[in-house]
């Protein structure tokens, strides 16, 4: 669930933090900045150093965002892990390297407070549900950690069905066939997916569901502003006023009220009757189900109220997920000489978990446990379920595990996952980070450094991570993708993480799961995908989460 807006806004961390001053700044005043940034975060302990402005600017923005790694490298060369940028139309102080560790292991800095800093994300997502609304993100986090992590094995068979059905129905059988915007057909793949773990098969049938999972995130894109670059302080101020009374997201929650209540009252009626009856009731399994079963735990009110509490988990999925999905096939496409490699993992462990599986068969009718090969069927030794693809097939393919991480760490934002300091902070180097003061992480210095990436950290190798304990769920001082704490995970995006959680992603072991199979089924189903114009392969490959890519993709059937 690796959150999400709509193309046409981002919800890139970069983007997310643009706010326009109600002024422009002219270089007088650039000088002025440069000048009063000398001291800022520098209550006390040693002065944390400014970069200086580039001639002609008065901002450091042209110049990182024409080119971002060389930028930061040469920042660290000059005034080392630890220094000030006016960027995005605020100050910020850059923390590198190792010293990244601290932003994220001291309690005192706040993603969700600088997010909401910049866009009043709180106020709105406090006016989606009735209770919970001032416990920074516990409640949300303990409903990931507690029904779906553990539950992800018996999620995934239903996840595989409903990705295949929809690349049967949408993409189908191909012989070069152009989908001009993928980002369409992966959008339904996971909107699905989502709401068939979330809701339940039975609710997640109904169209009305699908397209309120996929399009509860344009709404919330309205929250945050079409063009970032023009949100300022009216705009924050605004959502904190009125969400209260005309969130967006009410029309959504009311589809969800109506769509499921009746499937509420007929679960209700059959938990009963098997009561009357003195048998057990087999409890559906879907997130839904379980907060129904915890209601007084998570102390919500009503069934509109858990609604609300499950449509701030699509935001914090569906769009993310639809977008990493859609760019690592654009991945698959721009380095076409690593599919055959992946479809002959995948066909390797299938046939090693089959071996498997035959050996305990065989085991039992030796050892009389079973009379025939028939008793096997509608158990879970069913030789026709040999080659499913399970959760524990999916661990297995390490090759895929490895590729998806490689997409993370190569497209990812060099400056992101921004923190605010709650008091005073002083850092390991004596630099002390001022009450109410931001701070964002470099995290080219981490993604992009040989020391800790390897050989030739500026190119995408997808194998670089197998044979090294390096899952691609795993948050730690190397990979940033999903931030990284201690905190048990499941899936959100760096956008909807301000709503969730303090560290590390608490959605991401869902979201890495679903990426891997949506990788695993486009390998397994098409053994070409190609750019439909090359020459913006490289756009589409650095495109930021949330940007849209302007070339097709033309997939071509795997003849079996």
């Amino acid at each position: 669930m690796i959150a999400l807006v709509t193309s046409s806004t981002t919800s890139a961390p970069v983007e997310i933090l643009k706010a326009a001053l109600p002024i422009g700044i002219g270089l007088a005043s650039a000088a002025y900045l440069t000048i009063k940034a000398a001291s800022y975060n520098s209550v006390i302990g040693e002065t944390i150093p400014t970069v200086a402005v580039r001639k002609g600017d008065s901002t450091h923005d042209a110049e990182y965002f024409s080119d971002p790694d060389a930028f930061l490298k040469k920042c660290e060369a000059e005034y080392g892990p630890v220094f000030n940028l006016y960027i995005m139309n605020q100050h910020m102080t850059t923390v590198s390297g190792p010293m990244v560790r601290e932003v994220f292991m001291t309690e005192s800095f706040s993603f969700s407070d600088a997010i909401d800093d910049q866009t009043g994300l709180k106020a709105f997502t406090s006016s989606v549900v009735k209770s919970n609304k001032d416990d920074d993100g516990r409640v949300a986090h303990e409903i990931i950690r507690d029904n779906i992590s553990p539950n992800l094995p018996l999620f995934t068979p239903r996840i595989v069905r409903q990705l295949q059905k929809t690349v049967d129905e949408e993409l189908g059988q191909c012989d070069g066939k152009l989908f001009e915007t993928p980002l369409n057909v992966f959008q339904d793949m996971i909107a699905g997916a989502m709401a068939n773990v979330f809701m339940g098969p039975e609710i997640a049938q109904d169209r009305r569901v699908i397209d309120t999972f996929i399009y509860c995130t344009y709404d919330f894109a309205k929250v945050l502003g079409k063009n970032p670059n023009k949100r300022s302080f009216w705009h924050t101020l605004n959502n904190r006023t009125r969400y209260g009374y005309l969130n967006p997201l009410q029309k959504h929650i009311q589809v969800l009220v109506d769509v499921s209540t009746p499937v509420i009252l007929e679960r209700r009626r059959q938990e009963q009757e098997a009561a009357e009856r003195g048998v057990t009731w087999e409890r559906p399994l879907d997130i839904m189900q379980k907060l129904l079963d915890n209601f007084d735990k998570y102390h919500f009110v009503d069934i509109e109220d858990i609604c609300g509490h499950l449509l701030l988990l699509v935001l914090a999925s569906v769009h993310t997920t639809t977008d990493t999905s859609t760019n690592l096939c654009y991945y698959l496409a721009a380095f076409p000489q690593y599919i055959e490699d992946l479809y002959q993992e995948q066909q390797e462990v299938l046939d090693q978990i089959t071996q498997e599986r035959q050996a305990q068969r065989q085991k039992m009718l030796n050892d009389g446990d079973v009379a025939s090969e028939k008793d096997f069927i509608g158990t879970d030794l069913d030789p026709s379920c040999d080659r499913d693809l399970t959760a524990a097939a999916v661990k297995r393919m390490l090759k895929m595990d490895s590729f998806v991480r490689e997409v993370f760490r190569y497209r990812g934002e060099r400056l992101g996952l921004p923190h605010q300091a709650r008091q005073n902070v002083e850092l390991s180097n004596g630099m002390v980070i001022r009450k109410g003061s931001k701070v964002i992480v470099n995290m080219h210095s981490v993604h992009q450094s040989g020391s800790l990436q390897g050989e030739d950290p500026t190119e995408f190798r997808p194998w670089r991570f197998v044979g090294k304990s390096k899952a691609a769920t795993k948050a730690s001082s190397d990979f940033l993708a999903f931030g990284m704490g201690s905190l048990t995970p499941l899936v959100l995006s760096p956008l909807a993480i301000s709503a969730f959680c303090r560290h590390a992603c608490p959605g991401r072991f869902l979201a890495i799961q679903e990426l891997k199979t949506v990788g695993v089924l486009m390998v397994s189903n098409y053994s070409k995908i190609e750019i439909q114009d090359p020459s913006k392969t490289k756009k589409a490959l650095l495109s930021r989460i949330g940007d849209p890519i302007d070339t097709g993709l033309i997939f071509t059937s795997r003849v079996k």
